[in-house]
């Protein structure tokens, strides 16, 4: 671990459980001037996804999950207060450290309670929506489904010349009426999609490598590829549909398109308050550019 994200991580903890100290829930850990609430592990265990992932799929390991971060609270505390006996806090450079640290929780901490009561109506967001359909534009695709044979980034002439032998092998079987799926279980090296028939599902414009994306999209339905290198060998490509680029209804997305739309509120509402918060403390910068960065920035 870093030493700014060591620090940052004992900080954290322990100011945070310090504004705690006098709560009336149940004392779970104590040391020295610090103590550690039930209710504090609760927030910790809420706020984790990945906690919150394995408490769903197996509840039973919240006890053991709750010791766990009892056991690492103590550790960091211990070592905090060690550092403060050794006086490590005074060190110029952890100084700079704790003062960033501070500054990062209590900014974040403002722009969450300016935004808190940030209200936005469904008729505002279908009104965003349809101002701005085209960002929300679906580029042209195509179903596919494909065999690979895979060749590794370092192989030598010979193995890659066996490879693409049993790929066009395996194309002459489908050409024949060989059944793709069956095909695919067989032969296909990628474990993803071979259980599949080898079904990718829908590709879309601008979603895979560049030299795979060209020669897939030259392909109609049911035609069955020549076998096309990628950085991962080669693959015989089978077009079962193509999807026509689309604007996806509001309904469709209407909760990614909330979220846009709350950014875009949340970051005006910032940009008003960093206005002001600039003409009352009128910050001064001195920054001073060479002239190659100066001339970059005017291209």
């Amino acid at each position: 671990m870093k030493k700014s994200s060591f620090v940052f991580a004992i900080f954290a903890l322990i100011f945070c459980f310090y504004l705690n100290a006098w709560s009336e829930n149940k004392l779970l850990a104590e040391v020295g001037p610090y103590k550690l609430y039930e209710e504090d592990v609760n927030k910790m265990i809420e706020k984790d996804a990945q906690i919150q992932q394995i408490l769903k799929s197996k509840p039973e390991l919240r006890n053991d999950v709750i010791t766990a971060i009892v056991n690492r609270w103590v550790n960091l505390t211990l070592l905090s207060l060690a550092g403060k006996r050794e006086g490590i806090e005074k060190d110029p450079e952890i100084k700079k450290e704790l003062i960033e640290i501070e500054k990062n929780y209590l900014a974040q901490k403002y722009f969450e309670k300016m935004t808190a009561n940030l209200k936005i109506s469904e008729k505002e967001v279908k009104e965003y929506y349809e101002k701005n359909k085209e960002n929300y534009k679906e580029p042209e695709g195509i179903h596919i489904k494909h065999i690979l044979i895979f060749v590794s980034k370092d192989a030598d002439n010979a193995t890659e010349e066996r490879a693409l032998k049993k790929a066009n092998e395996i194309r002459e079987k489908l050409l024949k009426g060989a059944n793709f799926e069956e095909l695919a279980k067989m032969y296909s090296d990628d474990t993803g999609s071979k259980n599949k028939g080898g079904d990718l599902g829908i590709i879309r414009k601008g979603q895979t490598i560049p030299e795979f994306e060209k020669e897939i999209f030259k392909l109609k339905p049911g035609e069955i590829s020549t076998p096309i290198k990628s950085p991962y060998g080669y693959h015989i490509v089978k077009v079962e549909e193509i999807i026509p680029e689309r604007i996806p209804d509001f309904e469709e997305i209407k909760n990614v398109v909330k979220e846009d739309y709350l950014q875009k509120k949340e970051e005006e509402l910032m940009a008003k308050i960093l206005q002001n918060l600039y003409k009352e403390y009128q910050p001064k910068i001195y920054l001073k550019l060479e002239k190659k960065d100066v001339q970059g920035r005017n291209k």
